[in-house]
């Protein structure tokens, strides 16, 4: 009898345990390299992010109003972007877009700010950005820092009695967390923000889309995920935190969240809105859109809230 435990014992110790940690392995590896490594997103009609983004940027290099720039991150990477000036402009805002995303699939917002001098730049790893590894906002608020200094550069009024328009960072998703993350690091980065769906904290929204994703419990491969994403890509995900020390942030921020949304909890925009400090600050619970769309799916709403919104912050 003893000898029959014993040998059950050794098979669960030199086979199934091996092959349940290989497993565990092979499956966060495949879900580290979407998160982290570049990768051109698929569509369900099976039709490719660069496909379709390529086809925005050959309508987008029409007009005549849109520049072409490159600029480079805090940190050396040469980033890629669109600049529109507009005469008569009443500010500039720096659109930051969301994960796997690019600055042509946040393009409807040119159509949105007619008003404003816009700048749309792909975040490292992303679109014609370079960069080894995108890392949801570890390294990302070093590329917001380069673009907010570009736009600035690009649209300083000649003349010493002149003045710099006010600046707005509109984030989307993961652009939404990053520009808050940034605004702590820096607070001069900008007058206001516009942040539609952000998250509250990284380690929890790689547990939440992977489950919803994978239909498989966090525990353990988000846990092996994030230790590859420190390991490979020098991002502490536990240590990016955006709803930490929000309350230090003075600028007024307007939150913006589908009701519907499963890729970011709603609960993240309203706790994040309850640390905000600013009497300016708004909070937008839509009816149901899609995450990260809400600028597209209801885009005449969604402009005079927030035309609305950025008037107040410079009254």
């Amino acid at each position: 009898m003893r000898r029959r435990q014993n040998k059950w014992l050794r098979f669960l110790l030199y086979f199934v345990l091996p092959a349940f940690l290989i497993i565990i392995f092979l499956v966060s590896f495949f879900a580290f390299k979407k998160l982290v490594l570049p990768y051109d997103l698929k569509f369900k009609d099976g039709s490719r992010l660069s496909t379709y983004a390529a086809q925005i940027r050959e309508d987008l290099l029409k007009r005549r109003d849109i520049e072409v720039v490159a600029f480079n991150s805090k940190d050396g990477l040469k980033l890629s972007g669109y600049l529109l000036k507009r005469r008569g402009a009443i500010g500039n805002i720096v659109v930051a877009h969301g994960f796997q995303s690019c600055k042509e699939i946040v393009s409807p917002i040119i159509d949105i700010f007619p008003d404003y001098n816009l700048l749309l730049f792909d975040f490292r790893a992303h679109g014609k950005s370079e960069g080894r590894f995108r890392t949801l906002g570890c390294h990302e608020y070093k590329d917001l820092f380069a673009a907010v200094d570009f736009m600035r550069e690009s649209t300083r009024p000649k003349g010493y009695f002149t003045r710099d328009l006010p600046l707005f960072v509109v984030g989307i998703s993961m652009g939404g967390a990053i520009a808050l993350d940034a605004v702590k690091k820096r607070p001069d980065l900008c007058d206001a923000l516009v942040v539609e769906s952000p998250f509250a904290n990284l380690s929890d929204v790689i547990n939440r889309s992977f489950k919803l994703k994978s239909k498989l419990p966090a525990y353990p491969f988000a846990y092996v995920i994030k230790k590859m994403t420190n390991y490979v890509a020098n991002c502490d995900v536990n240590s990016v935190s955006i709803i930490k020390d929000l309350d230090k942030v003075k600028q007024p921020i307007f939150f913006i969240h589908t009701c519907n949304d499963d890729t970011v909890s709603i609960k993240d925009s309203i706790n994040m809105y309850s640390h905000s400090t600013n009497n300016k600050s708004k909070i937008w619970i839509t009816r149901p859109c899609t995450h990260a769309k809400i600028y597209r799916d209801i885009s005449d709403i969604y402009r005079k809230k927030v035309y609305k919104f950025l008037k107040t912050c410079v009254a």
